[in-house]
């Protein structure tokens, strides 16, 4: 028994001492030992809105930051699920949260047609019951694509308590004739075929980016989330082309970051970009279509340093 038990001990010295050993000469050769990336894990929540139940999804590292949290708006037609890869990269430093737009996801959809003002109140109220912005909450910086891009500007004018910076990557910014052109375009009900003719079409729009890279795998999510709000996927259209962008612009009282790629919405950006009293622009070249999912890294890198106080490269 004795003996089992001195092997055993020398078996454990060996292991030190080759461990240290192992050290030392990674020490010495420059090579440091690999840091842990920190585990995201993802939540879900409901939280009462003024037109019903609102999902949001939760992203948060192990390790607790004081740094603002991030709140995402997303596209339409999809949910928050748009944003999931951003997410587990923006979330190693910070808590970020993104919402389901009312009558998108597995957010109730509101029983008449809302302007953008009305998201907005509907975010504000989410946001209040996580206990952000007011008196004693902690103010959250904002992130909208597309129809989210106006969700946010229109958030931070009403709450400027709650809201401590903006990122707008590719603003629907459309005025006089061109914006009832766009209204007429895309703010009308959809159909429902007998053939099932409508799903090819929205497939086809779910699939566009797999010319890019995106894979059919992804394409399919998010074609089921457009399967979540069909037919009704319109209805956030009406309060984008009624949006009165050029009067409400100035009123951003707060630091913008707007981004730009080679796809679409790039010219509306640029001519954005002086109504905003504070703002910056910057171009992500090598981008078209899928960015938030093929280019996130890119994103990110732009995003966090303007988040974090210092300009971005």
């Amino acid at each position: 028994m004795r003996i089992y038990r001195n092997c055993i001990f020398l078996t454990y010295v060996t292991f030190i001492a080759l461990f240290s050993a192992a050290n030392v000469a990674s020490a010495k050769s420059g090579i440091s030992s690999p840091v842990e990336t920190p585990a995201i894990r993802i939540e879900r929540d409901f939280i009462a809105g003024p037109f019903g139940q609102v999902h949001v999804r939760i992203a948060r590292s192990e390790t607790e930051s004081p740094k603002a949290p991030l709140v995402l708006f997303h596209p339409t037609p999809y949910s928050s699920d748009y944003f999931l890869k951003f997410m587990q990269l923006m979330a190693s430093d910070r808590v970020v949260i993104a919402i389901d737009t009312p009558g998108y996801g597995d957010s109730d959809r509101p029983k008449e047609l809302q302007s953008i003002s009305g998201y907005a109140e509907s975010a504000a109220t989410v946001l209040n019951a996580m206990g952000y912005g007011g008196k004693q909450g902690q103010p959250v910086d904002l992130l909208g694509y597309h129809t989210g891009t106006l969700i946010a500007t229109e958030l931070g004018i009403r709450h400027p308590d709650l809201v401590r910076r903006l990122v707008l990557p590719g603003l629907p910014f459309f005025t006089g004739a061109e914006r009832k052109k766009a209204y007429q375009a895309n703010a009308k009900p959809e159909q429902v075929a007998s053939d099932g003719s409508h799903l090819a079409k929205k497939w086809d729009f779910a699939k566009a980016a797999t010319t890019a890279g995106l894979s059919l795998e992804r394409a399919q999510e998010h074609f089921g989330d457009m399967m979540q709000c069909y037919p009704h996927c319109w209805e956030a259209y009406h309060g984008v082309f009624t949006y009165p962008a050029e009067e409400r612009f100035p009123a951003v009282q707060k630091p913008v970051l707007l981004i730009t790629n080679d796809g679409s919405l790039r010219q509306e950006t640029e001519a954005a970009l002086p109504l905003f009293p504070q703002a910056r622009l910057i171009h992500i070249n090598g981008v078209t279509l899928g960015g938030f999912d093929l280019a996130t890294e890119k994103y990110v890198t732009v995003i966090r340093p303007f988040l974090d106080n210092d300009p971005p490269e």
